[in-house]
């Protein structure tokens, strides 16, 4: 052994030549059809119009890191269109840069070109480029040794420090004493000294490199690019990969949004996974719950072997599914494409999984026997779910639905004038106004006195917005908020922190709540339709359902 070390040139180095590498690069890296453009061509993508519209407009619902409410606020505010801002607005983002204030002056600065006021006068020079606000760990690194006139060694040790990779309180005490003594050799005040101390104490433990706010920026700008001008076959592959930052109905409704029509898993037509093809996206097995990998693998192999299944009984027959599971496929709609209603299909399967010799040898000769086909004749019939039913079914089966949204069960306030709809938010600055969501995603803060508040992603059939609560209305509709919806929302609009309702009253409405909102009498607003009297009859009924179906019944009238 030696203690000398060899550089090697990379550029020089090559694979030993063997008849096995070629297959090993393949199994790691297989081809794939060229897809008719270079993702890797940025000078493309960071011109391409389509692409910088939708990042600024902030519709990146499925963008890498640039999905999220806050993220889709802050790049409308920003106007931001171009790789630098981009990769400015993934490190303003983080909390330390955003809980110091400095991301909100480093809009207000982009936003007015007279704010960009510097601390000191040399900073211009070294954080022109993002006036005069420290938003990368190299700018601790600038301001330190340019300004400051800590060595670099002192001012990596101090960045290193920020970010939480040491932690002796000695070592830390001692950069202390030193960063303000170079201070007052630099003749800084003792306030400047502390607002740059300030500045750098409360966001380098979160803040990015450069370098790593770029890749992530780059990355943004890519997907952005394949969701401007793929946005079928990019939504399906966001819901292969498991979604990001919402649930998979989230994005489900976003291609609704944007125009996709989304199908229903078909045991003819569906893969495992989500596909994409424009104008539309087809479910995949996948999605279905309660069902494993490898069933579904199943039905698929024996569709492409063979043929598509013409019947349920075809279908029994050549997957030998089970019954829980052909129940599943018939109730989330995937068996639809047998052109039989649901009601008929689960009836069909009663009566073939009950009959002798259903999944052996012996079921094709029962199948024809002539009881059975009496009893299919008997039970078919043209009757379907209803939409609430549906609904429901997809909610049980999916976790989402797809049919129709929740917010068209309450179409008739949705559309009343009184509701503003999220696509107009913005033509409501200040005013008091009152809105319809459905959840997407929540997040609940403690301020700086202690108090908790909560933002609520919400959405309407145009387009998403914020519901913001502070503590003090908090406070009444906390359990409230727990709920999927859908929400009556009243408040003031505030555009200029995001497409945000500040939230004054909240409600989640129940058919009740819906029928009041709508029976309101148009002159004195004081008629709410006939008091609902139950009678002891009645009472007993509902007594004898038990809970569960209880649930289910307020569930689905509920929808």
């Amino acid at each position: 052994m030696t203690n000398e070390s060899t550089l090697i040139n990379l550029k020089q180095y090559s694979l030993p030549n063997s008849k096995h590498t070629s297959k090993i690069a393949g199994s790691i890296h297989p081809s794939i059809p060229k897809p008719g453009f270079d993702i890797y061509d940025y000078e493309m993508l960071f011109k391409d119009q389509q692409t910088k519209e939708l990042i600024r407009k902030g519709r990146t619902i499925g963008c890498f890191y640039i999905e999220s409410p806050g993220m889709r606020s802050l790049l409308q505010k920003l106007d931001c269109d171009n790789f630098e801002m981009l990769t400015a607005a993934s490190s303003i983002i983080r909390p330390g840069v955003a809980e110091s204030g400095m991301m909100q002056e480093f809009i207000a600065r982009h936003k007015n070109p007279k704010l960009r006021q510097y601390l000191v006068p040399e900073m211009k020079e070294y954080l022109g480029e993002t006036y005069g606000v420290m938003i990368y760990q190299e700018d601790v690194i600038k301001v330190t040794h340019h300004i400051v006139g800590l060595s670099l060694e002192e001012a990596d040790y101090l960045r290193r420090a920020m970010s939480g990779k040491m932690r002796s309180r000695d070592a830390m005490k001692k950069l202390h004493e030193r960063f303000f003594a170079s201070c007052e050799n630099q003749k800084f005040s003792t306030k400047t000294a502390k607002q740059l101390w300030h500045q750098i104490a409360s966001f380098a433990g979160y803040s990015f490199c450069k370098a790593h706010s770029a890749s992530f920026a780059l990355l943004s700008f890519q997907v952005a690019y394949l969701k401007a001008h793929h946005p079928a076959e990019f939504m399906a592959n966001v819901l292969n990969n498991g979604g990001g930052f919402y649930s998979a109905g989230v994005y489900i409704n976003e291609c609704k949004r944007m125009g996709l029509k989304v199908l229903l898993p078909s045991i003819n037509e569906s893969n495992y996974r989500y596909e994409g093809r424009f104008p539309e996206i087809r479910i995949g097995l996948m999605s279905i719950r309660n069902i494993e990998k490898e069933t579904m693998l199943k039905i698929v192999e024996e569709r492409k072997a063979n043929e598509k299944f013409t019947s349920l009984a075809d279908f029994i027959n050549r997957t030998r599914t089970s019954y829980e599971k052909a129940k599943i496929l018939i109730k989330c709609g995937a068996m639809d494409c047998l052109n039989e209603t649901r009601p008929t299909l689960m009836r069909l399967a009663d009566i073939y999984y009950n009959s002798k010799g259903i999944l052996n040898d012996g079921f094709i000769e029962n199948l024809f026997s002539r009881e059975i086909l009496l009893m299919e004749n008997d039970v078919k019939t043209k009757r379907q779910y209803t939409a609430s039913e549906i609904c429901s079914l997809e909610q049980e089966c999916f976790g989402f639905t797809v049919t129709h949204h929740p917010i068209e069960f309450i179409r008739d306030i949705y559309d009343s004038p009184e509701i503003v709809k999220a696509k107009d938010l913005a033509k409501n600055q200040n005013r008091k106004i009152k809105m319809v969501g459905w959840f997407m995603t929540s997040k609940r803060i403690k301020t700086k006195n202690g108090d908790i508040m909560k933002f609520l992603s919400l959405e309407d059939l145009s387009a998403t917005f914020e519901a913001v609560i502070f503590p003090k209305t908090y406070s009444k509709y906390a359990e409230l908020t727990i709920s999927m919806g859908p929400y009556l929302v009243e408040g003031i609009a505030d555009l200029e922190n995001g497409n945000n309702i500040i939230v004054s009253k909240l409600e989640v409405l129940s058919n009740k709540k819906a029928l009041e909102f709508v029976q309101k009498d148009s002159l004195k607003n004081r008629y709410y339709g006939e008091t609902e009297k139950v009678t002891e009859e009645e009472l007993e009924v509902v007594k004898s359902l038990g809970k569960e179906k209880l649930r289910k019944a307020y569930i689905q009238n509920s929808a």
